[in-house]
């Protein structure tokens, strides 16, 4: 398999974990991120209250940069466009898998079957 047809199937999968982090990005509330109380002079609570005041501010801006993908219009179009780009051709194309897959099978079959056992009938 070519190296763009890796990257073409590991497209959707990265979408929806792209789509899963900013869900979980714009759910969380600053005040989620404020640490229990720990006494100040421990090396664990400096940096708790550190990486509280790092990433406080990139929850908020991805929160605030996100707002628009919460309207209804958004996911509608989304699944809207995942539809007709994965999913809307799905029957015809199974089908079609289907049928080569039997035809492939069945000619590998015959091509190791012995000539005595599988020899058309009609060539008498």
């Amino acid at each position: 398999m070519s190296l763009l047809g890796c990257r073409l199937q590991a497209l959707p999968p990265l979408c929806l974990s792209v789509l899963l982090l900013a869900c979980l990005v714009a759910s969380m509330t600053t005040e989620s991120l404020i640490p229990t109380p720990a006494p100040e002079n421990s090396r664990w609570g400096l940096v708790r209250a550190r990486v509280v005041e790092m990433v406080s501010p990139l929850v908020t801006r991805t929160r605030d940069r996100w707002q628009w993908f919460w309207g209804p219009g958004a996911v509608q179009g989304f699944v809207r466009t995942y539809y007709e780009d994965h999913l809307k051709d799905l029957g015809p194309r199974t089908q079609a898998w289907l049928q080569s897959s039997r035809d492939h099978l069945l000619n590998k079959t015959l091509s190791l079957c012995p000539q005595l056992l599988c020899r058309d009938l009609t060539q008498g």
